[in-house]
């Protein structure tokens, strides 16, 4: 009777090293989502900063026609 136990023993752990390895990977995969985040904000910064002298006199410009029409 002790042999019906071994195989059934075995599927449990090897269940249980299953469902450890997907909470690992998850984890994997939320370092991954946050790494792509962090390079897409980055990036961002850095495009604001280099096109702000080009895009600044159009806000300006904008923002002065809005005061004109619309003065607070």
């Amino acid at each position: 009777m002790a042999e019906r136990r071994w195989p059934t023993a075995r599927l449990v752990a090897w269940v249980q090293e299953a469902k450890a390895a997907l909470w690992r990977e998850g984890g994997q995969t939320l370092l991954e989502y946050a790494l792509i985040v962090g390079f897409i904000g980055v990036a961002a910064i850095t495009a604001m900063m280099a096109l702000a002298p080009a895009i600044g006199p159009a806000f300006q410009a904008v923002t002065d026609v809005l005061e004109e029409h619309m003065p607070l």
